[in-house]
């Protein structure tokens, strides 16, 4: 299986650009309490960002760098105040170098971003609890955090299994249909036709998603198809099934379109 570095890299971009964007943005009570109402609506869970000041590391392992939470996390000015629901553990995995590094990081003024999800600890308590010395104590399923320097830059991120169960349920909501399946997104490379052309083959794409699912693969991922004169190649997957791959262009194979690539998302119910 061939992986091109310009294009991994280019597809790396792509989700890193759109994982800094995952979230909206909390930056006042008034946005926490319309976001603890609406997270009473039926329907999907919705994402929150907030970034802090304040916070302090935990004791370290040999690999993984906690955020202290055995005090509330503070934000909003001090308006606010954060736990998590799960009480689980929450960091960055990191070597001991790293660690020193991530360390310096927030010495010299990095913050700390959190993405959650509103928590609830049952059936009617409120997300949000009102403190008589003013402060808001919030619950938060925790989804990913984030050391950002002064600059905007990602210096450290840790994803929760329930971003990725989070994210998977995206990615399932955005691909009509039922069952194994893909969405073939549009074809770098300037060729019209082309995306329609690997439209016709979904049903045997389709297929080959759900013999990898019957080898105990994932339920969601992506692949990038580079088109050559010799036919298609798997330039880029998220699966680590090469039987997977190997169906994948067989199914492609009457596809003519050397110096394409093209996007694939796969998902199942």
């Amino acid at each position: 299986m061939r992986f091109r570095v310009p294009i991994v890299l280019a597809w790396l971009a792509l989700a890193n650009s759109a994982g800094a964007s995952e979230g909206t943005p909390v930056r006042s009570m008034g946005d926490l309490r319309r976001a603890c109402h609406e997270a009473r609506e039926p329907g999907r869970r919705a994402l929150h960002v907030v970034e802090l000041e304040r916070f302090a590391f935990g004791a370290a392992d040999e690999d993984f760098l906690p955020i202290d939470t055995r005090r509330n996390l503070p934000a909003l000015g001090g308006s606010a105040a954060l736990f998590p629901a799960g009480l689980e553990p929450i960091g960055f995995r990191a070597g001991e170098d790293r660690q020193e590094a991530l360390h310096r990081a927030r010495e010299a003024g990095a913050k700390l971003r959190v993405g959650f999800f509103l928590g609830f600890d049952g059936e009617g308590q409120p997300c949000v609890l009102r403190a008589t010395v003013g402060v808001s104590t919030v619950r938060m399923d925790v989804a990913f955090v984030e050391l950002v320097d002064g600059r905007g830059r990602v210096l450290a991120r840790d994803d929760t299994e329930r971003l990725r169960a989070w994210r998977d349920d995206e990615e399932r909501d955005r691909v009509p249909g039922e069952g194994p399946r893909v969405a073939v997104e549009e074809a770098w490379g300037g060729q019209p036709g082309v995306s329609a052309a690997v439209r016709s083959a979904a049903p045997a794409l389709g297929r080959c998603h759900a013999a990898q699912l019957r080898r105990g693969g994932a339920s969601t991922g992506r692949v990038l198809v580079r088109f050559e004169a010799s036919g298609p190649a798997i330039a880029f997957t998220t699966f680590d099934d090469e039987a997977f791959g190997s169906c994948v262009t067989e199914a492609l194979g009457a596809v003519s379109a050397a110096g394409v690539t093209v996007p694939l998302r796969f998902v199942a119910d």
